[in-house]
């Protein structure tokens, strides 16, 4: 590699143009990559330093080389590697990654130095856990004949903790390859073997990320002026060009919506293997999840809304991550509502929470970092989404909107907290939201709201309705806006009460007969819902803590071999607590806890079936029923959950496995 002390030089010359005024580090990486060893080699030079001391991280498996003009410190090898950016987690685990720490010392007068190193970057994957909601493979970085990933978690850049990058970055690679980070492509060319790339990022940024493969490129410049572009591993235009229009369609969405957006491309990119992260300016999907019909339209414009949450306007993370939450309501609930189906998302969102959290899991949200299992995923997207939407309700369509406009514009590069956003909305309402802000960012649990009492007197061709509510739950009361719909001869009134009291009491003026009351109807409030308020669903029984499965006494050897390989599996992968009994030894299913009964040959089939013919559902012979379509039992795998007759609180599971069939997930 080059003298760096001479490349120091020239890469001053290409620093004049950027602002001296930023505070954030540039860094001029030059890069070069031999996917085949998994070796890379960077000079780095880092300019707009502005301390004589700093202390910084590098991956241990790179070994630095420093400039004349500053002094060196190894102060600690082989350190614990933390997770930086977006990828934050709360569940404790380490990556595996070590690192390096350095203190270096300017001499007197210097704004900039140079390091060079180089080393192998093979970071093994690791498997998520069972029950994370990611449920993809990681690694924290990783350079292959396959592809390449580097990312803040790899620690690949000299990383100052605290401190924003702005950077330019040229690469080298074998010819066929290419190479993808935020910001601006500047220049692309290929020469005797090797493909060279420079990206330019004016923007600061939290990590620098390098994504290479043989891509196969497609772009598309949109009428905004930003340019939409997708690097696939293998040629499909017609993938491609399918993201590239839903591209255009909500960036002109969430622009209207929010502002500007804050960089001059997005792309979608392949990886090679199963993710979805989303990273400023573009984001990594596996070639599967790229696939799917339904991302398109979900997970897709999710991650495009992280440009404005959490790739550009960072998370405060000592103050929990409000990220998530808003994305998941600007993005998924949002596509929802305008199909007409958020009433059924937000029903969706309240089953899961009452399903999976309880006193065991529960935390405030702002306690949230990201999400690792079920029950954090519905505290951090799922509880957080319906505070915002109740937030939104409260200050109406136009101020709420006004309220995420100026937050971004505000913290736009910059790290923003939950009171950074309530400032925003009293800024923009004059409203004073403390207390609801503390209430849904600092209490565990929620409202479980119930009526007590309803009354009904006539009085001068005038009805009087009188209304007693309750709050169930054992906690003290939360105060909330709940929605009351009344059904009269002429139509539907509508009433929004306030509740602060564990019992109230409220009065309504009618002038027709009131025929049907109807507590939040349209899940706007978040609560604790009612067994029959929702299907009985597999997350309610996948979120007992206590489970009795129930396999089948009469069952042919290969079967039972076979339900008891499921079984132990999912015994090793899950840490609840199991009981595993055959059928003929006992003689009722419980009451108190959820039951999996498996297989068709087993004795308390029939309490599945007298649970579903309601339905029109049933199983018999050779043969499933299901809404009266007939599915043949040979070659399929079922799985259904019902209430307990006895007890809508608990849950039974069947499942019945072929030998040649699977369940998919399971």
């Amino acid at each position: 590699m080059k003298n760096i002390l001479a490349i120091s030089l020239l890469l001053l010359l290409s620093f004049l143009g950027f602002s001296q005024s930023n505070s954030s580090i540039h860094h001029i990486l030059e890069v070069q990559i031999n996917p085949e060893t998994s070796q890379i080699s960077v000079v780095d030079s880092l300019f707009n330093i502005d301390s004589d001391e700093m202390v910084f991280s590098l991956n241990a498996a790179l070994t630095p080389t420093f400039s004349k003009n500053v002094k060196a410190e190894l102060l600690a090898t082989d350190a614990e590697a933390k997770d930086v950016g977006m990828d934050r987690d709360n569940n404790g685990e380490s990556n595996g990654l070590k690192l390096n720490k350095w203190k270096v010392k300017l001499k007197k007068g210097s704004d900039s130095f140079v390091v060079q190193y180089s080393g192998k970057i093979s970071a093994p994957f690791s498997e998520a856990e069972e029950n994370y909601q990611r449920g993809f493979a990681e690694s924290p970085g990783i350079i292959s004949e396959t592809g390449i990933y580097l990312a803040g978690s790899t620690y690949w850049v000299l990383r100052v903790d605290e401190k924003l990058s702005t950077y330019q970055l040229s690469t080298i690679l074998p010819d066929g390859w290419k190479t993808v980070s935020q910001g601006e492509r500047t220049a692309e060319k290929t020469i005797d073997g090797q493909h060279f790339d420079t990206w330019f990022c004016d923007r600061p940024q939290e990590e620098i990320f390098l994504i290479g493969a043989r891509f196969n490129e497609y772009t598309h410049n949109m009428s905004s002026g930003i340019k939409a572009m997708a690097f696939l591993r293998t040629p499909d235009e017609g993938i491609a060009n399918k993201y590239l229009e839903v591209t255009e369609q909500y960036m002109k969405m969430y622009q209207d919506l929010i502002g500007p957006y804050p960089y001059t491309k997005f792309a979608l990119v392949e990886n090679f293997w199963e993710t979805g992260y989303g990273m400023p300016s573009f984001t990594l999907l596996g070639e599967k999840v790229i696939r799917f019909p339904w991302i398109l339209h979900s997970s897709y414009p999710h991650e495009l809304l992280h440009n404005w949450w959490g790739n550009s306007v960072y998370v405060d993370f000592e103050t929990g991550n409000w990220c998530e939450g808003i994305t998941a309501y600007q993005a998924d609930h949002l596509i929802s509502e305008q199909r007409g189906q958020g009433e059924a998302y937000r029903r969706s969102t309240l089953q899961k929470f009452t399903n999976v959290v309880d006193e065991t899991n529960d935390f405030p949200v702002n306690k949230f970092l990201s999400r690792h299992d079920a029950a954090s995923a519905s505290i951090g997207y799922g509880k957080s989404l319906m505070m915002w939407h109740m937030l939104r309700r409260q200050l109406g369509d136009d101020d709420f909107k006004k309220t995420f406009a100026l937050f971004n514009e505000n913290f736009k590069f910059k790290v923003a907290s939950f009171d950074d956003i309530r400032n925003s909305a009293e800024e923009v309402t004059g409203m004073d939201l403390e207390v609801f802000f503390t209430q849904w960012l600092t209490r565990t649990g929620a409202p479980e709201i119930g009526i007590k009492e309803i009354n009904v007197i006539k009085f001068n061709n005038q009805y009087r309705v009188f209304l007693t509510l309750e709050q169930k739950q054992k906690s003290d009361a939360f105060t909330i806006d709940i929605p009351v719909v009344i059904a009269t001869e002429k139509g539907l009134e509508n009433k929004v009460v306030n509740m602060s009291r564990k019992s109230q009491e409220f009065q309504f003026m009618l002038d027709e007969k009131p025929l049907k009351l109807v507590i939040d109807p349209q899940y706007d409030v978040f609560r604790i819902l009612d067994p029959m308020e929702v299907p009985p669903a597999w997350s309610k029984v996948l979120a007992s803590k206590n489970t009795l499965i129930v396999l089948p006494s009469k069952a042919d050897e290969n079967q039972k071999k076979l339900y008891q390989e499921f079984v132990n599996q999912w015994q090793a992968a899950d840490k609840d607590k199991f009981e595993i009994v055959f059928d003929d030894n006992l003689k009722s299913l419980p009451k108190d806890r959820a039951t999996w009964i498996v297989g068709f040959e087993n004795a308390f089939v029939e309490n599945i079936n007298s649970a579903i013919e309601n339905y029109i559902s049933s199983m018999h012979g050779d043969s499933v029923r299901f809404e009266n379509k007939m599915i043949i039992k040979k070659n399929h795998s079922f799985i259904l959950t019902v209430f307990d007759k006895q007890n809508v609180n608990n849950s039974h599971a069947f499942i019945a496995i072929d030998n040649k069939a699977s369940i998919p997930g399971l």
